[in-house]
């Protein structure tokens, strides 16, 4: 069919412009990326990330370091294959700083979005199973002789400018034998993440994350619980990737959180492999 002039650029121009939407935001789950929480939306991405925290109390003084980096590939529209790697730098008081590779890890994830009138729906779940922590020292926080186990589900909520994301986990040590011996018990814990956004612009948004986690026995895991908060922001270039940062800020009294402060710089750079 014969179209005008004025009607062939038009469309030119309108193709252009969903391409270069699609560079910036990952069309396979058209939900924003969360900071700081284990995200339940399906993304082809890999992520780099800085992180930074330590604590005060008593005297003593710990410090921790984190590179990593972290991959993500959906082969179906609901269905995606999770690993990282990271290199770690810890140290307490006086003692010797430790610097170890991070547990090899591997994860599947589900996550569904459907439309409801102007807004969107998203629930998801995965499972992740880390190895040992190879050339680690026992402390009270780990066992680096342990597997760990990690099943999470979630949910999310889009309207307009305005997203919201959730992860309840839980986490579990582990051996090969897959149990626990008359001696040796292992650390559990639940934790629960919600993360409100905004789009202040189309490649601006401002997240206000939080996190709680409680361990399943106090008695067996006394270091690792925390209930922050992460004020954060995301900004998504059209073809350079997505650069963020948040802070962390402890809800708790000092004597019983895990954390006194810290602080993530994060890059994601997304491929678009949508399924239709």
């Amino acid at each position: 069919m014969l179209q005008a002039e004025g009607e062939t650029t038009t469309a030119v121009t309108a193709t252009t412009t969903t391409t270069t939407t699609a560079a910036a935001v990952p069309t396979s789950t058209k939900f924003a990326h969360p900071i700081q929480i284990e995200p339940v939306a399906i993304y082809t991405k890999v992520r780099v990330n800085a992180i930074y925290w330590d604590r005060k109390y008593l005297g003593a003084y710990e410090e921790n370091k984190n590179i990593n980096i972290e991959g993500e590939y959906a082969f179906t529209k609901s269905l995606s294959v999770t690993s990282s790697l990271g290199r770690n730098q810890y140290s307490f008081t006086d003692s010797e700083t430790e610097k170890t590779w991070d547990r090899w890890n591997a994860g599947l994830k589900y996550g569904k979005v459907w439309d409801n009138g102007t807004s969107q729906w998203l629930i998801g779940a995965g499972l992740r199973l880390y190895d040992r922590k190879r050339s680690a020292e026992l402390k009270e926080k780990e066992n680096p002789e342990l597997y760990l186990v990690r099943p999470n589900i979630g949910m999310g909520y889009k309207n307009g400018a305005f997203e919201i994301m959730t992860e309840l986990r839980f986490q579990t040590e582990t051996n090969s034998k897959l149990k626990e011996s008359n001696i040796q018990e292992f650390r559990r814990y639940y934790q629960f993440g919600i993360a409100p956004s905004y789009a202040v612009s189309p490649s601006l948004r401002v997240f206000t994350e939080l996190e709680y986690r409680e361990p399943f026995s106090k008695d067996i895991d006394t270091k690792t619980r925390f209930f922050n908060f992460y004020p954060g922001v995301s900004y998504a270039t059209e073809k350079a990737g997505t650069f963020s940062l948040s802070l962390l800020f402890p809800i708790l009294a000092k004597n019983e959180n895990a954390v006194d402060r810290g602080i993530r710089f994060s890059y994601i750079y997304f491929f678009d492999t949508t399924r239709e």
